[in-house]
């Protein structure tokens, strides 16, 4: 194909990039005229990334530039083919379809599933809830279940609050403990933050003597542990026992000290009666780690100014919730909740962590599935049961019939793809949110394709919520779409509107910023000298999400007021920030004042209810006869949606099966030769990658691959990376209850050549 003409004149756009947390700032150089991208570069004027990059900085540019990408609707036809159709018939048929099955079988007749990808899209994010009411079904699934679900309970009944995430000072600590994440590749989850191995380095600098230490915690010796100083092997899934067993050192040798914690907690009594018999010698066999190993770190990190993190590792386990839950338990006992230098909390421009908002009571069981009723927990259901409600031999009448999947690809994301996959098909109708046909979209009836990334402006909502340095980023539109082309929240909201009956998608929107003003602005409020009705005159723009963006910013804890405090922040402002705006580094002593109850909860009453059934299984994982499977992450790969793109795609294959050499010996495996891994649920093909980096008794195998089935219509995935899926092994009947999430860290599996 020849390139397109080049006109004489290229324009320098900076904003941040879109396809993970850290937000890395971008400059890209285009061509207005001819609409494409000549070069994309690091920003070495961006405050937070300094001219770091990473491969997946190209993304945005490759999904734009994709041949296969979807711009108009397409309907599936009789012969399983598709063909294009206008916006208006689209919606209608959607529309139609949905109320059809609604009316003849009940709300909850609809399922949906919400994708990763929704995270990283403002308007994803701020218009789901229209087309959520307008679906009104209890049937809620999202890749939650596959993520952080886990520590959002935890927090939700410790804090108040399921999305105030506790982040590591990393730039004041000189200790950091990294147990279920690999900040080196995800550019820290949770913890976002770019160039994370700059960040880890001057961690190590920075303690005494230029001794500091980071400490990682994982069955696999990753790319963090590379850099760390110190490696410790666990057995994938202990995390619990060996967390316990770090309370009770804290609590036998005299090491507690909450500090000013102590004056609104409750429950340090419970749980020094909860953690006394885990002692460190009791948890070995199951842990893997000598005593001696967990009572020098704990002594260690009491000696340090410390912050002791998890992440997915922990969370997608057999004890997911009560991991999580106990890493925040341990900086509470050591007074690093709060505290600089431990975990802190971010303070977002848009104001979602200030004093004042309401609390909700944590909720689970007001809905339950129809084959196994599993409850629903802060309504999320498990995602890996969507199949068994889908199937008419498993849910019978009551079984789902309609589907709405957003922007994910649950066949390769969710446990037992394959199972699903055949699901969908007994269907009624499904309508997919997807630029592509993928694993998951090609069984849709319906797919609507949205604008990507450079079609749209953007807004850091999320990650401002999740950063290690404050700050407030709006990213430009660099290309009109077409005109057939529609935002994501220009499809949520009028598929809402439509749904509800209201007479237009634009008065849902309009109903939602003055809703939302009635609550930010006027009398009794933290911004009282202005009425929502002069505030709403002020907007800038006439539709979208970048009014409830203005909105929330400027009533923020550092925004302008509506014009009250001129200095301060506002949308207009942003929009003429190449490099956003620096907000300073994260504070300490928040609490309680920005958390939604007036203590912390240590031991939640629902929490501690599951710790009979990690007792009941610590027999189970002291077994030494077991071969797990472990998950890994890649800085080429975010989940199964960067694969179809020439410039990650490229190299060597990257889906293979990590495996010990003494492993490897002893069940006749060779390097770069196929392995054969199988259990209840399913088997796989796989190709080896013999390395000491696992600890002996554990495989890793990589996320988010499978591009091998038919009617797929991504080429880059099919032909150059297609490998073979980690979660036709995973077990949909194995969850961690309290969450909901399911366990795709320490599936036990069998490995065998191929």
């Amino acid at each position: 194909m020849a390139a397109p003409a080049r006109s004489a004149e290229t324009q320098i756009i900076h904003r941040a990039c879109s396809t993970c947390e850290a937000s890395c700032g971008l400059k890209i150089e285009i061509d207005p005229v001819a609409k494409t991208v000549v070069r994309v570069e690091g920003d070495e004027d961006d405050y937070r990334s300094h001219g770091y990059i990473c491969p997946k900085a190209l993304a945005m540019k490759e999904i734009y530039e994709d041949p296969e990408r979807l711009r108009k609707p397409v309907k599936k036809n009789e012969d399983g083919s598709w063909t294009e159709i206008e916006w208006d018939e689209a919606m209608e048929l959607a529309v139609s379809k949905l109320k059809g099955i609604k009316e003849q079988y009940g709300n909850n007749a609809i399922g949906y599933y919400i994708g990763n990808p929704t995270g990283h899209n403002v308007g994803a994010q701020l218009y789901i809830p229209p087309l959520m009411a307008g679906l009104d079904t209890q049937r809620s699934f999202s890749a939650a279940t596959m993520d952080q679900q886990p520590q959002n309970v935890a927090l939700h009944t410790m804090l108040g609050d399921g999305w105030m995430f506790p982040i590591p000072d990393i730039e004041r600590t000189d200790f950091f403990v990294c147990m279920g994440g690999n900040p080196l590749v995800s550019q820290g989850s949770l913890m976002s933050g770019p160039n994370a191995k700059k960040r880890l380095q001057e961690v190590i600098a920075r303690g005494p003597n230029g001794k500091g230490r980071v400490v990682v915690i994982d069955p696999r010796r990753t790319e963090t542990a590379e850099i760390g100083t110190d490696h410790v092997f666990i057995k994938p899934g202990s995390d619990a026992y060996f967390l316990l067993s770090a309370c009770q050192v804290l609590f036998a040798e005299g090491l507690v000290n909450p500090g000013r914690l102590a004056e609104f907690t409750d429950g340090l009594d419970t749980i020094e009666r909860v953690c006394a018999d885990y002692t460190p010698e009791r948890v070995e066999a199951a842990t893997g780690i000598p005593p001696e190993t967990t009572r020098q770190l704990v002594r260690d990190f009491c000696a340090a100014q410390g912050a002791w993190y998890g992440r997915i590792g922990l969370c997608t386990q057999e004890y997911g919730t009560l991991a999580s839950w106990l890493i925040y338990v341990v900086n509470v006992l050591t007074g690093r909740l709060d505290a600089e230098g431990g975990m802190l909390f971010p303070r977002a421009a848009t104001g979602r962590s200030e004093a004042g908002r309401p609390w909700e009571p944590f909720a689970h069981g007001r809905y339950k599935t129809v084959k196994r009723g599993f409850p629903e927990v802060d309504n999320q259901l498990p995602c890996g049961l969507m199949a068994e409600e889908m199937e008419e031999a498993s849910a019978g009448a009551d079984r789902m019939r309609g589907f709405v999947c957003a922007i994910g690809n649950p066949v390769l994301s969710a446990p037992n793809g394959e199972r699903l996959a055949a699901a969908l098909d007994e269907l009624d109708f499904m309508l997919s949110l997807d630029i592509y046909i993928n694993e998951t979209s090609r069984h849709a009836d319906l797919i609507m394709p949205s604008t990507v990334q450079l079609e749209h402006e953007n807004y850091e909502f999320l990650f401002e919520t999740t950063t290690v340095h404050n700050f407030s980023r709006w990213s430009p539109q660099l290309f009109e779409p077409d005109d057939d082309q529609r935002h994501q929240w220009q499809i949520y909201c009028e598929l809402g509107a439509r749904l509800n009956g209201a007479p237009s998608w634009e008065i849902v929107d309009d109903m939602m910023v003055k809703g939302m003003l009635g609550m930010m602005v006027g009398p009794n409020t933290g911004c009282p000298d202005v009425m929502p009705e002069a505030a709403y005159e002020m907007l800038q723009d006439e539709h979208g999400p970048m009014r409830m963006i203005e909105c929330m910013v400027r009533v923020g804890p550092y925004g302008d007021k509506f014009g009250a405090n001129p200095d301060g922040l506002s949308l207009e402002k942003l929009r003429g920030m190449d490099q956003g705006v620096d907000l300073g580094m994260l504070q300490a002593n928040r609490l309680p004042e920005c958390m939604p109850m007036d203590r912390i909860d240590l031991c939640p009453e629902y929490i501690l209810g599951d710790l009979p059934r990690l007792e009941a299984g610590l027999e189970e994982r002291s077994r030494e006869d077991r071969m797990v499977l472990v998950g890994r992450r890649q800085i080429r790969n975010m989940n199964s949606w960067l694969h179809n793109l020439p410039a990650l795609a490229k190299g060597k294959n990257r889906c293979t099966l990590m495996i010990h050499p003494d492993d490897a010996d002893r069940l006749g495996l060779e390097n770069r030769k196929f392995a054969r891994v199988s259990n209840r649920v399913g088997e796989i093909e796989v190709e080896c990658e013999v390395t000491d980096e696992m600890m002996p008794g554990v495989v890793s195998l990589p996320h988010g691959y499978g591009h091998t089935l038919p009617g797929v219509k991504m080429s880059v995935a099919t032909e150059k990376q297609p490998g073979a899926c980690a979660n036709y092994l995973t077990d949909e009947s194995s969850i961690d209850v309290l969450s909901a999430t399911h366990v795709a860290n320490g599936i036990p599996v069998e490995v065998r050549s191929a």
